[in-house]
């Protein structure tokens, strides 16, 4: 027998045939991951934006959680080779621009709350803080939200009844062809007002006292965050509405201690609610039980924080530029003219205010 004869037939092994669903279902699921991957990564990346826009942590992170599932998704539908590569390399390219972009934020310290520039002139800056209440008990002798004083002799707080609780402010009626109106924003902790009120506190007693002229006096509190979670600036605030309301004709003299060195404190707590009184006492030539007791009992500090939400949130009343808004104190205005000249000049302001005087 011949060798090719001997020669084992060759043996041959079926093999099924591929399935040819399989491959239509990976290719579907592939395609679904990138498109996947396109969507979220777009979404996450706009998240990212909106929070920018809006200055707001958590809903930066979920743009970061987002951008991180789109990563997975579209490296995942890559790596199968079978969706469509564009939508894949979308999604990966957007999702890693918002985590990028989420990582830069709180590097920087972006996402923050927002801090309003002060205006020129005006020493100190506010933040918003807290939310003002929407009931609140309403001193008397501020209807405007300040005390208006008037002469002509010593300055006299303007009578007004409480407004109900929930009311706004109620602008001072002024008479400009009759009158001149000073209007003054302060926050007792703040050391700019003190300056302004050592440099034009005479000057200001002398206006009014020639009787046609009123000053008046909007009580601040945004600067509470100095003051080492004692409130001190709305608990000062409060303290001249207690006096208003209880003791009229000591306002005058307990809003110049109230800028005193002596009352201000440079760092720190600032006085407790007894030192206030004993400091106010001295110089209103002592506090009555009703104006003491208020104090003691902190009655017009909620009162005192809603007010400085609502003059920060609102333009200022009677203001010849109709969308002025106080962003810093001092802010002082004569006949509804911002003075933007240094608060300790006293010259700088007297001249002004003839400029403005009628």
């Amino acid at each position: 027998m011949s060798d090719e004869q001997q020669q084992p037939e060759p043996q041959w092994t079926p093999v099924a045939p591929p399935n040819p669903y399989a491959a239509e279902q990976q290719a579907k699921r592939s395609k679904a991951l990138a498109i996947a991957a396109m969507a979220v990564g777009l979404v996450a990346l706009l998240t990212v934006v909106v929070s920018v826009a809006y200055f707001n942590g958590p809903v930066a992170i979920a743009g970061g959680v987002l951008g991180l599932l789109a990563v997975v998704l579209g490296v995942t539908a890559l790596v199968k080779k079978s969706g469509p590569t564009g939508a894949s390399i979308a999604g990966v390219v957007s999702a890693a621009v918002a985590v990028i972009g989420v990582t830069v934020l709180f590097g920087v310290g972006a996402i923050a709350k927002p801090v309003i520039d002060p205006v020129e002139g005006s020493g100190e800056e506010w933040t918003p803080e807290t939310a003002p209440k929407s009931l609140i008990d309403w001193p008397e002798n501020m209807g405007s939200g300040g005390v208006i004083f008037e002469g002509p002799g010593a300055p006299m707080p303007r009578e007004s009844a409480p407004l109900a609780a929930g009311t706004a402010p109620q602008a001072n009626q002024v008479d400009r062809a009759a009158s001149n109106d000073i209007l003054v924003y302060v926050d007792y902790r703040c050391p700019h007002c003190l300056e302004f009120e050592k440099a034009n506190s005479e000057f200001l007693s002398q206006v009014m006292n020639d009787g046609n002229t009123s000053v008046e006096v909007v009580p601040l509190s945004f600067m509470d965050r100095y003051s080492e979670g004692t409130y001190y600036s709305s608990r000062a605030s409060g303290a001249l509405a207690c006096v208003a309301e209880n003791q009229p004709d000591a306002t005058w003299a307990v809003h110049n201690a109230l800028l005193s060195p002596k009352l201000q404190p440079a760092a720190g707590a600032g006085p407790n609610n007894d030192d206030l009184i004993a400091s106010l006492g001295l110089a209103a030539g002592e506090l009555n039980s009703a104006a003491a007791a208020c104090i003691t009992d902190e009655s017009y500090v909620p009162f005192a924080q809603a007010l400085t939400e609502w003059v920060f949130q609102n333009p200022v009343p009677n203001a010849l530029d109709t969308n002025l808004r106080i962003q810093g104190t001092p802010t002082v205005l004569v006949n509804g003219v911002v003075f933007e000249g240094d608060a300790a000049d006293s010259a700088a302001f007297q001249a002004f205010f003839k400029e403005q005087a009628n």
